[in-house]
């Protein structure tokens, strides 16, 4: 007897995933490709696509240098934080200070210059750097075994810091290396950004529930990438999930109404489901759970459910895989990806992730991809729309619990 399993291809999945071989960076004409790729194929499945356009915020570089001005003079290739302000135009130019992991012993020579360290900065050590009175930072990345264009720094953004008196760039390691290891005592470091508007979208698809039209399930992914590579684990895979399991239903209707929902500029935070919350506030009362996939399609791996909800959804879904003989882990906690915009609305959210590497860099390309992954977790997937979209009673409530709320809150104040 065929299952419904049977129905989902993985070899289908991998195939539209083929199409989208390119940097789809927010904003850009490989997104708004992506976005018509979308839409074509669902028009090709049976259904009517729509655009939902809106605007978000981002910062553009327009110079990032840094120079060692003593003892030697040198130029050195980095790339500058996004969100952190702009350095005076000619820069600023400081003794260095290589402060390895920011401790408070090597942060107490800070004042008054340039400070080096190990690991991206986040919003604690940037007020560590600034209450230390550090006039800039250099961050690091890379490993020294690097060669060709993986010597190119990566990039990063500031996030959760409203005032932003210090600037700072991020250099590779193996230039690290030689700062260090030539003595370095002056730098000039000149960062200038700045704030533009750009425009994304997301692409929806609904199928309209034949007895209970008025509950709404939303399937959903991301199709941005980052720029620095084509973004096939991080997140196309999941997009071709969705989209397998949009071919699903179209052929097998469900009771309530599921809508499917490819985000834009996911990368630049979670813009894309933001959007969509804001446009669709005044029906969100309908809206029982949102099922999102970020990060999948890698062979070897584990498959992880991050559930946003009373742990009772745990509990249901844990029993679905169970029976369905499927493999996962289940975690109950807030995750970072596009499910957050619901639950922060209320909504009970999940996001399936599967283990993998090479997101946001450019090894994340289809190679890595396996059709046997992809369909296995649409499997899982569509094991639980399935069973949530049919089954007669809902069987957890539309709520989110208050120490959740909390960390919702504070993780959106924060972006």
């Amino acid at each position: 007897m065929k299952s419904d399993y049977d129905e989902i291809s993985g070899k289908r999945q991998y195939e539209f995933m083929e199409k989208f071989k390119y940097i789809r960076e927010a904003g850009t004409e490989g997104e708004e490709k992506a976005g018509d790729e979308i839409l074509q194929t669902l028009a090709e499945s049976g259904l009517t696509g729509s655009s939902e356009d809106f605007l978000f915020s981002t910062y553009e570089i327009t110079e990032e240098r840094l120079i060692v001005t003593q003892p030697y003079e040198k130029e050195y290739q980095v790339t500058g934080y996004q969100r952190c302000g702009s350095t005076p135009k000619n820069g600023i130019t400081a003794p260095f200070l290589y402060a390895e992991n920011g401790d408070d012993i090597s942060l107490s020579y800070a004042r008054g210059k340039i400070v080096m360290i190990n690991g991206p900065v986040k919003k604690a050590v940037y007020q560590e750097l600034m209450d230390a009175g550090a006039v800039g930072f250099i961050t690091i990345s890379g490993t020294p075994i690097d060669k060709g264009e993986d010597l190119k720094p990566a990039g990063y953004r500031l996030k959760d810091v409203d005032e932003t008196p210090i600037q700072g760039v991020n250099i590779h390691y193996r230039d690290a290396m030689e700062l260090v290891e030539k003595g370095a005592t002056h730098v000039k470091l000149i960062l200038q950004q700045k704030k533009v508007r750009r425009s994304s979208r997301n692409i929806t698809a609904k199928i309209e529930g034949s007895d209970q039209p008025d509950e709404i399930l939303t399937l959903s992914a991301h199709y941005d990438s980052v720029p620095q590579g084509p973004g096939a684990y991080d997140n196309l895979a999941g997009a071709a999930i969705i989209m397998e399991l949009a071919r699903y239903f179209v052929k097998n209707a469900p009771r309530r109404t599921i809508e499917f929902i490819w985000f834009g500029a996911e990368e630049v935070g979670l813009c894309g489901s933001q959007a969509y919350v804001k446009a669709h506030e005044a029906e969100l009362d309908k809206h029982r759970f949102n099922m999102n996939v970020d990060l999948a399609g890698q062979l070897i791996g584990g498959t992880v459910l991050g559930v946003t909800a009373d742990s009772r959804v745990c509990e249901i879904l844990s029993y679905m895989m169970h029976e369905a003989g499927m493999g996962v882990s289940i975690k109950n906690e807030i995750w970072g990806s596009d499910s957050n915009s619901f639950a922060w609305k209320g909504i009970p959210a999940m996001t399936l992730n599967r283990d993998g590497f090479g997101m946001h860099t450019r090894f994340d390309t289809i190679d890595l991809i396996s059709p046997w992954s992809l369909r296995r977790s649409a499997g899982v997937l569509l094991c639980i729309a399935k069973n949530l979209a049919n089954i007669e009673i809902f069987p957890f409530k539309r709520e989110i619990p208050k120490e959740m709320e909390k960390k919702l809150n504070t993780y959106f104040d924060e972006m």
